[in-house]
């Protein structure tokens, strides 16, 4: 008995040991964009950038991070994910370390350019990396390693960016960030080079991202995405609006930030041993998070306090739990191992377009018409995202 429990526990550890470099590499893939959040615009604002220039320096991530997904994707089927895994820790190193070298705005948007575009070549192959790797019930785990890796990052990003370069200036932000990200990739390359992958000649031929797009769990998982990731592009853009309204300091703003992303850290490492076998299928577990998300949305936009604004980010951050981990569980499970990697891309093709197009699309709307705040915008997108995607699955049964 005593024997059995050992060998499980050793077994574990070294499942564990072999997994920790993919885990250090999702969270720092997400760490350098995250801590960029409170220091990008005012780094602009250094180099004369106006309030319109500032919009296209933090668009340009996400729009070249689109064809990043979608390259990466393609690469990934054809030599699976050691080279585009590799390739894009060394290019966010080496562009991360440019960003203090850019001596006007134009040079910064090229800059965000190439790290969007190496952004989005990185997160999709991590994401094959690691679950290309295990059977059903390890992707259970890791997908959800996968979530609660993001939200470390969105909580420990903003921080240590803002308490650095308030000590020590944007450069020295840049040049840690290249640092922390440089010694990740040489881990990485150490850790992960020998790793077994599905050889090439095992590859089937290609199909198209038509037909990928065209599978039910995928085109669910696309309408999740778009709208929890539209959600939360607008929750991060107008939160501070919002907390100002309540008459909030950016501290007491920051606290509200750490909760959304506290509640989803502890609802995705909850999901492989309780959400998972409650909601037993993804497709629901993705679409109660949308409603739990528009629900949240609609009370954040008319909280009259601060203690209804903190309970709206805390059911907010469940709600991002459950939608994630839906929709990845869809993309995985509705994709074979042969045609994943361009499954994913599309897939976090459609999560960058989430961010990148719903917010000012509730920005806009909110400009003319007053009383129309871009949360409750962002909460009816999601509520018809929901429906769309619940739909296709309920018509393919």
């Amino acid at each position: 008995m005593n024997r059995s429990i050992h060998e499980k526990v050793k077994r574990q550890t070294v499942q564990l040991s072999g997994m920790l470099p993919v885990y250090l590499i999702i969270f720092f893939s997400f760490f350098d964009t995250h801590a960029q959040m409170p220091i990008l615009a005012p780094y602009a604002s250094t180099l004369g950038a106006t309030p319109f220039i500032i919009g296209i320096v933090v668009g340009a991530y996400s729009f070249f991070n689109i064809t990043g997904n979608l390259t990466s994707g393609i690469w990934i089927d054809r030599t699976n994910w050691k080279l585009p895994l590799f390739t894009g820790l060394a290019g966010v190193s080496v562009i991360l370390a440019l960003y203090p070298q850019a001596g006007s705005t134009t040079v910064l948007i090229l800059i965000r350019a190439a790290h969007g575009y190496m952004g989005g070549i990185l997160v999709p192959a991590a994401l094959a990396c690691l679950t290309n790797r295990t059977n059903a019930e390890g992707q259970n785990k890791n997908l959800a390693v996968f979530g609660a890796a993001i939200g470390l990052a969105a909580v420990t990003g903003p921080v240590f960016a803002g308490i650095v370069a308030n000590n020590y200036g944007y450069t020295t932000v840049y040049y840690s960030m290249a640092g922390m990200m440089a010694t990740a990739t040489i881990f990485s390359y150490m850790s992960l080079y020998r790793q077994n992958q599905l050889p090439c000649s095992q590859v089937k031929p290609l199909i198209s991202f038509r037909l990928i797009s065209g599978k039910p769990h995928i085109r669910s998982a696309f309408f999740y995405a778009l709208g929890t990731m539209g959600s939360t592009g607008t929750l991060a853009s107008f939160l501070p609006t919002k907390a100002a309204m309540l008459d909030l300091n950016p501290a007491e703003t920051g606290l509200l930030f750490a909760t959304f992303a506290l509640t989803a850290i502890a609802v995705q490492v909850a999901w492989p041993s309780f959400f998972k076998a409650l909601f037993r299928e993804d497709h629901r577990g993705g679409a109660l998070g949308l409603l739990i998300l528009s629900f949240a949305l609609t009370l954040a936009a008319s909280a009259p306090s601060a203690r209804v604004l903190f309970l709206a980010l805390v059911l907010f951050g469940t709600g991002f739990g459950f939608s994630f981990q839906g929709m990845l569980g869809l993309v995985i499970s509705g994709s074979d191992l042969e045609w994943r990697g361009r499954a994913i891309g599309l897939f976090f093709a459609v999560y960058s377009l989430g961010v990148a197009a719903v917010p000012p699309l509730s920005g806009l709307i909110w400009q003319n018409i007053s009383i129309f705040f871009p949360f409750y915008t962002a909460a009816f997108i999601a509520l018809c995202c929901m429906a769309a995607g619940y739909k296709i699955i309920q018509v393919k049964k």
